[in-house]
């Protein structure tokens, strides 16, 4: 049975976190992407914004720990958490808002370098270089999310854009490429 968008969106967001690509998330692998990811967003040691991505990855990994639990070895497994995102007891809000919307916003804080509370498609392409997405399919995306179609991702659009990624049932939106194609 082929996986559904859901499951494939869910493995694909588990893969940003998996510094050393073995199948599991830790807590080493939640200490270390944050600074890779300002690095490769070229943020300065003393930005705040540096500070608010490695807060948000530990947040969300005390918070994965609370929520899905770690094997013996303090890990989750790619299989667990992509069953645990796609469970349909899943409480979404509570999902969003404890893993998914902590790196979201530090990720806004990160990339809104004029601070006029939009993403530019430059500033959107910038975040998904970052996650090696090809400018294309970026670009793909950025059109597909800026549902009011003025060149700009507000924040609820953002925010919108994430939550679809995860949970929508309608395939278009499911299979907008955020993190690129599988």
């Amino acid at each position: 049975m082929h996986p559904s968008p859901q499951e494939l969106n869910a493995g694909s967001a588990f893969d940003t976190s998996d510094v050393n690509q073995d199948g599991y998330i830790d807590k080493e692998d939640m200490h270390l992407v944050g600074p890779m990811l300002a690095d490769r967003l070229g943020l300065s040691p003393d930005a705040p914004a540096r500070a608010h991505l490695r807060e948000a990855y530990t947040q969300v990994w005390e918070n994965i720990v609370a929520e899905v639990g770690t094997d013996d070895q303090g890990r989750v497994s790619r299989q667990r958490y992509v069953e645990y995102a796609v469970s349909p007891r899943l409480d979404r809000t509570a999902f969003i808002v404890a893993i998914v919307w902590p790196i979201t916003d530090a990720l806004w804080d990160a990339l809104d370098a004029d601070g006029d509370e939009k993403l530019s498609l430059g500033e959107y392409l910038h975040l998904w270089s970052a996650y090696d997405v090809e400018t294309a399919e970026a670009r793909e995306a950025f059109i597909l999310l800026d549902t009011d179609g003025d060149g700009h991702l507000a924040k609820d659009e953002f925010a919108q854009a994430m939550y679809d990624f995860y949970f929508s049932d309608d395939p278009r939106k499911a299979a907008i490429p955020i993190l690129g194609r599988s």
